[in-house]
């Protein structure tokens, strides 16, 4: 039987369905961690904007011979952020389910960010846990993504066979993966319903031009990133907000994708917030946007209601 650690709810709700939203300050804070089961072998996790705001989604893909879990998520500490016994929970559950020994767990990252690594120590140094470095070496060698990072290369799971291709733009080391048994794209913070930030513009162009054929050629029906900066009204949450009190939905669409292509094309040239539909470009430092932000988010705090 599957049990979970305390604080952490398991549901089998569409991927477009409302997920934790935190709470405002002083309010029952709920759980700290979601897991949304896609099927058997598919969960997606939720990192409560209440234990950190960055409220991180995290993505573990099941095999008959190995796991991969995408992104560890923005809180180190196991007692606040129980990720690796809920793992190992949902791990040990598919395994007995389907008789299945020498069963490994390989952990690895959409990019390199310290909101999508930080529980990596939760996992380090255990029997049947490969953690992929985030140095862009790394990760290059673990997949065997040759050349660098255009190549698209198979990432074997048993029974289940993904595609894996580097995406710089947002980060130099970020990574796309494509499940096509599931119809899947999982693109971390490269496209998300919210605040894209750029560090390279050319190379994200590259990149999603990249992701499209991708897309096209694995037959994805549904795209899911790193976060929803969004609400479901196109308000967005301010960066620090711990209480999301409503959201635009998870899921993306392949034309979602190739709007954000071309809003990128748009933006040759451009500093700053480029808004688009239903993501935002933020080129560079873009350091008065964010100011204006995190004086909202205080202001939310204040009033008691972020």
């Amino acid at each position: 039987m599957l049990r979970l650690p305390s604080r952490v709810v398991l549901d089998d709700e569409p991927l477009d369905r409302p997920w934790i939203r935190g709470s405002r300050r002083g309010g029952d804070p709920g759980p700290v961690l979601q897991v949304r089961r896609v099927d058997d072998a598919t969960f997606v996790l939720r990192q409560s904007p209440r234990a950190t705001w960055e409220a991180p989604f995290l993505y573990l893909l099941l095999g008959t011979r190995r796991a991969l879990l995408l992104d560890t998520g923005n809180v180190a500490d196991v007692d606040r952020m129980p990720l690796q016994p809920t793992v190992a929970a949902l791990v040990d559950d598919w395994v007995q389910a389907q008789g299945l020994s020498d069963y490994e767990l390989v952990v690895a990252h959409s990019h390199g960010h310290g909101d999508h690594i930080a529980a990596d120590v939760q996992f380090a140094g255990r029997d049947h846990v490969t953690v992929v470095g985030v140095d862009e070496l790394s990760v290059r060698d673990f997949f065997g993504i040759d050349p660098w990072p255009a190549g698209v290369v198979p990432f074997a799971l048993g029974g289940r066979e993904l595609l894996v291709a580097g995406i710089p733009g947002h980060d130099a080391r970020s990574i796309v993966i494509a499940d096509p048994s599931r119809g899947l794209l999982l693109t971390g913070d490269t496209a998300y319903p919210g605040r894209l930030y750029v560090q390279d513009l050319p190379a994200l162009q590259e990149s999603l031009d990249r992701m499209v054929a991708l897309a096209d050629t694995a037959g994805t029906g549904t795209i899911l990133g790193g976060h929803i900066e969004f609400g479901a009204h196109g308000a967005e949450h301010p960066v620090g907000t711990r209480f999301h009190p409503d959201e635009r939905p998870l899921p993306l669409t392949v034309s979602d994708l190739r709007r954000l292509r071309q809003l990128a094309y748009d933006a040759t040239g451009r500093r700053g917030v480029v808004r688009g539909e239903p993501m935002h470009l933020w080129i560079g430092a873009c350091r008065i946007p964010l100011l204006r932000l995190g004086v909202a988010a205080v202001v939310r705090r204040l009033r008691g209601t972020g």
